[in-house]
């Protein structure tokens, strides 16, 4: 063997993805099955369209997601803890946009004592209001240590000037979002949204009829059965005219910079070569956007340009942290660095770079059951079925220089984009 030789790279016509599959529970919960691995433990995903889309007040779906787990009927928040702790199982929250819900890890054989407090958790949450009343003193406390910060003040400054600040993809926390929601408001939309019409499961691991089995008997009754988030609901953006926007801090050393406008979401069929074309740009930490302003410059030690999809429109963001005396010049370099990918080619062994990059992200991301998991709720959530990651893989291996300079032309505008900064 010539150890001075580089091997070979090799990239995949296809990836062999593990079968899974889909069963209905007897109120009509779909639960998606991805029966393997060797060890006895078993990852649990509730999904719910319960996300801030959703919610008539700011701050809704994030207090109802959180407060589920502080008590319920006949069990405080201790004892709850208690026994997940007790029973050596992981339980996890989260909220998004459109979607909102938990994730399990447990021990296979301990499952039967986890899901019945699991469904407790979705049905029979009491939102007392000792805890709210910590719960949101704490998130008052975290939003105050927050605001001194110069990237979660760009971060609002951003979305807010994007989309406006009533739709909720521009809408950010303020003092008086606080004093507007109470346990009332928390119970009635767990009830609406958190059922089973409105959900669905993706369960990962080594699993057994036995657990199958009591999946129904606990997650399919039918008084859980509920309706389905509507469809129609709709928020109107108001994007601000002005572009340049500055907030100054005199005692700041380093400023935040962020760039970027509204874009394309994964239903766009731009979308998977937009994501190439993202990476070579700023995606990565061989991207152009590192190589010129962290190795050449060294205006910051990170610099990143990101696609963000969501059910409802997407953004393409470029942030960093730089000093305060380079951040016009920072500026001034990610222009530069725009127009190159707009007017030049790029070259060959560059774009391979990137390719087999974003290849080996997806094969790492579809590696075992428990990854695999995350990726069919992701396509599930777009409606589309897992066989598309080898659509995606395809995608990635066809896109060309060409393709790359025309895409960039397309979405890559700086005259269009927000151009914040905090320092």
């Amino acid at each position: 063997m010539n150890r001075t030789i580089a091997p070979e790279i090799k990239t995949p016509d296809s990836i062999d993805l593990i079968d899974y599959q889909k069963i209905a529970l007897d109120n009509g919960l779909p639960v998606y099955i991805i029966n393997a691995g060797d060890e006895e433990i078993v990852k649990i995903d509730f999904v719910f369209e319960a996300g801030k889309w959703y919610e008539p007040k700011n701050l809704l779906a994030d207090l109802v997601n959180r407060m589920m787990r502080e008590g319920v009927k006949g069990k405080s928040a201790k004892e709850i803890a208690d026994l997940f702790e007790f029973y050596g199982c992981n339980l996890e929250s989260n909220v998004s946009f459109t979607n909102a819900g938990f994730q399990i890890y447990s021990l296979s054989k301990h499952l039967p004592h986890v899901l019945p407090l699991m469904m407790e958790i979705l049905t029979q949450a009491s939102f007392p209001e000792d805890e709210f009343s910590t719960i949101l003193n704490n998130k008052k406390q975290k939003h105050t240590e927050r605001l001194a910060k110069n990237d979660y003040v760009a971060n609002r400054t951003f979305l807010s000037a994007m989309w406006g600040k009533e739709h909720p993809y521009g809408r950010v926390t303020e003092y008086g979002d606080f004093e507007n929601v109470t346990t009332d408001m928390l119970r009635q939309y767990c009830t609406r949204y958190y059922n089973a019409s409105n959900c669905f499961i993706v369960i990962a691991g080594k699993l057994n009829d036995e657990l199958l089995k009591s999946l129904n008997t606990i997650f399919g009754i039918s008084s859980w059965k509920g309706e389905k988030a509507p469809k129609d609901v709709a928020h109107i953006a108001a994007p601000l005219a002005e572009k340049r926007i500055h907030t100054d801090k005199k005692d700041a050393v380093q400023s935040t910079i962020m760039l970027g406008n509204a874009s394309i979401n994964r239903y766009h069929p731009d979308f998977d070569k937009l994501t190439v074309m993202n990476t070579v740009f700023g995606g990565y930490f061989g991207s152009r956007l590192m190589a010129n302003i962290r190795e050449d410059k060294g205006y910051t030690y990170g610099i990143h340009s990101a696609l963000s999809s969501y059910q409802h429109g997407g953004i393409l963001e470029i942030s960093a942290e730089v000093g305060k005396e380079v951040s016009e010049a920072t500026i001034t370099e990610i222009n530069n660095e725009i127009e190159l990918m707009r007017n030049d080619l790029v070259d060959e062994d560059e774009l391979d770079t990137v390719k087999n990059y974003l290849i080996g992200k997806l094969m790492r991301g579809v590696d075992g059951p428990m990854k695999y998991s995350d990726i069919l709720k992701g396509q599930l959530l777009y409606g589309r079925e897992p066989s598309y990651i080898n659509k995606y893989l395809k995608t990635i291996e066809e896109t060309t220089a060409e393709e790359v300079r025309e895409l960039a032309v397309k979405y890559l505008n700086f005259d269009q984009m927000y151009k914040v900064t905090v320092g």
